[in-house]
């Protein structure tokens, strides 16, 4: 009986130790669990990264917006120690990550693989600035946006005047230029300001439109190119260099390229799957911008390219690489 109950002493305390060697964190998404980005990436990413680490850590995704529900307010999550990791836009941080307002000019990004791989290589290099104090899982870019919105928009004209969602002031700078009027509000703002009209469209990709169902009350789409956003899923770096060495080599492992490759596939998946379900729905048109009329959307961005090249001496470095980086991911190098 002394035996036995040394034993389950001993299974006792190494159990504890075990218990109390895992690190948990939390990554929040303002998303709902079933959405494209949310569900089919991060939850599935947060149980390998978990199992990878040989027990040291624990990643629980809180999806839903339960840590926090306006997607403005992410980064200040991390930053507050309210979630550890969060899955939220540079763009919704006005003027710290400048930078990555080199995604959102138009005609340049296509996909989210070619975006995310771009982003990813260039922040390894150095070359975005404002993440001192961060330790980024993820940098990429999400599909390009799309018009979305309540009446038809085939043209310039149909477009002016009309109030534009948009996620970022660069995005802001692009809907102006097309003759609109930018309003910046929350991803889960979206559908219901539609409805209500107050707003007539929204700049985004269709994994936006999947996730807040904004195909329910815009029915008419416009496909060209018009910029996309940078993302990223960012944590303190004091955070993490607190892990556990096993926990972080884990994080390592299946972060950075790794993961931007994996998002830029399952994003690229899932947004073509959409725009080919909102098609054949019967309820919504989808126009594809070209010819004539294509040329005259490009001219009158023209001006927003030009204007943020030469607003730093950096911007044209960083409008030189992402081009480069851009060809060689499309390349499949």
């Amino acid at each position: 009986m002394r035996i036995l109950a040394a034993v389950g002493t001993v299974l006792l305390t190494l159990s504890a130790a075990a218990s109390a060697q895992t690190v948990a964190l939390k990554l929040a998404s303002f998303e709902p669990p079933q959405a494209p980005i949310t569900g089919s990436v991060f939850i599935p990413w947060a149980e390998e990264v978990s199992k990878a680490s040989g027990g040291t850590l624990k990643i629980e995704v809180f999806a839903g917006g339960v840590l926090g529900r306006s997607p403005l307010q992410q980064l200040k999550l991390v930053q507050d120690g309210v979630a550890d990791l969060t899955w939220t836009v540079p763009g919704y941080t006005p003027g710290r990550f400048d930078d990555c307002e080199v995604a959102e000019l138009p005609f340049l990004v296509n996909a989210a693989s070619e975006g995310s791989l771009a982003m990813t290589r260039m922040h390894a290099k150095g070359m975005l600035a404002g993440f001192d104090e961060l330790r980024l899982l993820l940098i990429g870019t999400v599909p390009a946006n799309n018009v979305h919105s309540r009446v038809p928009v085939k043209t310039l004209a149909d477009l002016k005047g009309k109030r534009l969602r948009i996620g970022s002031s660069q995005i802001a700078k692009l809907a102006e230029a097309l003759g609109a009027v930018p309003v910046q509000i929350g991803g889960n703002q979206v559908a219901e300001s539609l409805s209500r009209g107050v707003i007539d469209g929204s700049l985004n990709e269709w994994n936006f439109v999947a996730t807040f169902k904004i195909d329910e009350v815009a029915r008419h789409h416009l496909v060209a190119p018009m910029g996309t956003v940078a993302v990223m899923v960012p944590m303190l770096k004091s955070r993490y260099d607190s892990l556990p060495a096993q926990a972080r080599a884990a994080l390592d492992k299946h972060s950075g390229e790794v993961l931007a490759r994996r998002f830029g596939a399952v994003v690229d998946k899932a947004n073509e799957a959409t725009r080919e379900r909102v098609a054949k729905s019967g309820k919504n048109t989808v126009t594809v911008l070209q010819g004539a009329e294509l040329e005259a959307w490009k001219k009158a961005v023209e001006p927003v390219t030009a204007a943020w090249r030469g607003a730093k001496p950096r911007n044209e470095q960083l409008y030189q690489a992402m081009t480069a980086e851009l060809a060689s991911a499309r390349t499949g190098r």
